[in-house]
């Protein structure tokens, strides 16, 4: 049997780039051995080296998130390397674009499985170990989680449904722990990302977009989140957006219909933003 290391143990979802590698960099120099974990296994390999040439302690595993028989290898493989699970970042994701008369089935159906069941497995998967640790589950979520906005209904969708499901696992696990809250980035960019803006029209994406959010500042929430600093929080959704929740600017999303422009750039016909 392995005997539980003394360091933090993390995994996360989606780390072979972007929010989640910019997340799990965050938490191995905050002192945590990490899983990075992504459907493209290559991907979370060589980031995991590159961490750990940095001298962090990794593992890269292929995990397809929607895939109740993969979680159970990817949990298993992290207790039999550490002994241990103290952290859940459900970070893998996709944001399509579709409003609620375009997106048909088969794209509902795969962005609910990604961003709704993928997280839901992982913590039932999971949840044994969390317990054990008294850990933390940190699902990532969107503004967009409560600030619909039209032309992303599939998104928007399951990233409220990702917002219900954070708050129900914070009342189910209050006796036992672990806490469980939602970090809500604004507009990241990300090599995904620049691929869909680019494919809607944007390739010169994210010129001009005021206040984006970074990887690495999600990855500080996360370790906050995730330290005994944030012990007490616990059913929350925290907004990393520069206020964007109470500010909100529908046109920050470069949408072909849309007349007006980006996050609070005034128009150049009219004058308004």
């Amino acid at each position: 049997m392995t005997t539980p290391t003394d360091q933090r143990v993390a995994l996360v979802t989606g780390a072979g780039q972007g929010i989640g590698l910019g997340i799990a960099r965050a938490l191995a120099e905050a002192g945590l051995s990490v899983a990075l974990t992504d459907i493209d296994g290559e991907s979370a390999v060589r980031s995991a080296a590159e961490l750990a040439s940095a001298g962090s302690t990794t593992v890269g595993l292929t995990l397809d998130v929607a895939q109740a028989g993969d979680w159970a290898w990817a949990a298993s493989a992290v207790i039999a390397r550490w002994g241990r699970l103290d952290v859940l970042v459900n970070n893998a994701g996709i944001s399509p674009r579709g409003t609620v008369e375009s997106t048909d089935e088969a794209l509902w159906e795969r962005t609910l499985a990604i961003n709704l069941k993928g997280p839901w497995l992982g913590i039932k998967t999971c949840l044994p170990w969390l317990r054990e640790r008294r850990g933390a589950i940190i699902n990532i979520g969107s503004t967009r989680a409560t600030r619909p906005m039209p032309g992303l209904f599939p998104y928007v969708t399951s990233k409220a449904g990702l917002l219900g499901l954070t708050q129900q696992v914070a009342a189910e696990c209050l006796p036992l722990g672990p806490t469980c809250n939602m970090v809500a980035p604004g507009w990241v960019d990300t090599p995904g990302e620049r691929v869909i803006q680019a494919a809607h029209g944007r390739p010169d994406f994210p010129e001009g977009v005021q206040n984006l959010t970074t990887a690495e500042e999600v990855g500080a929430a996360v370790v906050y989140l995730a330290s005994p600093a944030g012990r007490k929080v616990n059913g929350v959704i925290l907004y990393l957006d520069s206020g964007l929740h109470v500010a909100d600017d529908a046109g920050m999303v470069y949408l072909p219909e849309e007349v007006r422009v980006r996050y609070h750039q005034p128009h150049p016909e009219t004058g308004r933003a």
